[in-house]
């Protein structure tokens, strides 16, 4: 059973009207479309067509917050 999000080789046929794996793939450069290579061929995700049609904004991955620089305290020395 596939994500729901993956996209087949026969999703991108449907999509794009060609069969041949090679013009797939072009067809996936052409139009910004990342795309991974597997056993039965070519395939990827709703999010990466929606990404390169402009329907969908990539959000880069959240960052952890700095942790507090700690100074240390000279004056406890004395």
């Amino acid at each position: 059973m596939t994500h729901p999000a993956a996209l087949a080789p026969e999703d991108l046929e449907r999509l794009t009207g060609y069969q041949r794996q090679a013009d797939l793939e072009k067809w996936c450069l052409a139009n910004g479309v990342r795309y991974f290579r597997g056993k039965a061929g070519i395939w990827t995700t709703l999010d990466a067509v929606n990404v390169a049609l402009g329907l969908a904004i990539v959000h880069p991955p959240a960052r952890e917050p700095e942790p507090p620089v700690v100074k240390p305290n000279w004056s406890a020395l004395q």
